[in-house]
């Protein structure tokens, strides 16, 4: 198990009557004015109305940049979780103020029991987790493998999954403006529910969630998923 972050709530989450700690408001505030300034308010969002008014959800997106967690954290209608690497968590004030964006710490580099513990208890209490499923940023833009977490959590949290796809975010280069040409889409798709039961391996449950996810992006993002169908 990783050791705990210092400076990381005692109490998580902050608040746990589905309602955003301030923490959280001020991160998205912020979040909205940096992203209405860099796409110039060229923000489409479609399929808002697939999101389910009560959970246990799972939120599964691709990833795209830095800006997708400020994106989602933003503009999703209803109070999420994320799962966030551990690296974010650069000293106490940080990790205080992550805690409070009910953002949980995850070490990247093996299973990281203690922040699957807290995904999976934001499920049993019927709360919204945000997975990107990937793991990490797509290099090229394109969907890369799903890592097998999602699939750990589609498993066990027995939760609707809602997926979700990003464009627009990835820039080549700050000084030509690229978000401001090409606007952002945020995509959100109809939820779920996967057959999780008996032998499945997490791998093949990931797979499945990904190409779900895929199906939501324009033919040349999808990756490694370019044969799953249309959304």
């Amino acid at each position: 198990m990783a050791s705990a972050v210092k400076g990381f709530p005692e109490k998580f989450p902050v608040r746990d009557d589905d309602q955003r700690p301030l923490r959280y408001h001020i991160a998205s505030f912020v979040g909205r004015a940096c992203l209405t300034m860099l796409a110039w308010r060229r923000l489409t969002i479609v399929g808002e109305e697939n999101i389910p008014a009560a959970g246990p959800l799972l939120v599964a997106s691709n990833h795209l940049s830095n800006l997708d967690p400020f994106l989602l954290g933003g503009y999703f209608p209803r109070t999420l979780f994320a799962l966030a690497k551990r690296e974010l968590y650069v000293n106490r004030p940080v990790a205080w103020f992550l805690g409070g964006c009910n953002c949980i710490p995850v070490d990247r580099e093996g299973a990281d029991r203690r922040a699957l513990a807290r995904a999976l208890e934001v499920l049993r209490r019927h709360g919204r987790l945000l997975v990107f499923i990937e793991g990490t940023r797509s290099g090229d833009g394109t969907m890369q493998r799903a890592e097998a977490g999602i699939g750990f959590l589609a498993k066990r949290g027995h939760a609707a999954i809602l997926p979700v796809a990003i464009s627009g975010t990835r820039s080549r280069g700050w000084r030509r403006g690229p978000l401001r040409r090409g606007g952002i889409l945020l995509r959100y798709g109809r939820t779920f529910e996967l057959s999780v039961d008996g032998p499945r391996d997490l791998v093949s449950i990931a797979d499945e969630i990904a190409l779900r996810v895929a199906a939501l992006l324009p033919p040349s993002q999808r990756g490694v998923y370019g044969g799953g169908a249309d959304a």
